[in-house]
């Protein structure tokens, strides 16, 4: 069984990355652990700022979690329909909200756990804290693991 350690958070409900394990579903049996880094409020970003659709400071105002807690809480909810619906296609998944540092929560997720591969799913450029701080390839350097990074559209 190939087991994925899945990183990600606002992009939990993406298309793109639901894309990308239905691929690996299609294979042989499947483990996925969702990792959730527990992003800070200040720290969140809107798809429809990203493509210029309005001005940025309007969609954070209307759609960011104003508090930690409400980001917390954000972040559980997605991670409870995406841990659902691997549930539903038959896959073996768990998951938890992990350290705000992204690559703090993937350093503890690879401490207590052997994966083949992780999916790293990110908001597009330039809007993405984890591109900005280069994330894949800190983790491709720091695991020895293949790395592949799941970019949101709009």
């Amino acid at each position: 069984m190939r087991r994925y350690l899945v990183v990600a958070n606002q992009t939990l409900g993406g298309a793109e990355l639901s894309e990308e394990i239905r691929k690996r579903l299609e294979g042989e049996p499947c483990y996925f652990y969702v990792l959730v880094p527990n992003t800070r409020a200040r720290d969140y970003y809107s798809f429809a700022a990203a493509a210029g659709h309005v001005p940025m400071g309007a969609v954070i105002a209307e759609c960011a979690p104003a508090m930690d807690e409400e980001a917390a809480a954000q972040a559980r909810s997605r991670l409870e329909q995406l841990l659902d619906r691997l549930h539903q296609l038959g896959a073996k998944a768990e998951g938890e909200l992990g350290h705000a540092d992204p690559l703090e929560a993937i350093g503890q997720a690879l401490a207590t756990r052997q994966f083949d591969e992780v999916i790293l799913s990110t908001l597009p450029q330039p809007i993405s804290r984890w591109l900005r701080m280069d994330l894949p390839r800190q983790v491709r350097r720091g695991c020895g693991l293949p790395v592949v990074v799941i970019t949101a559209r709009d």
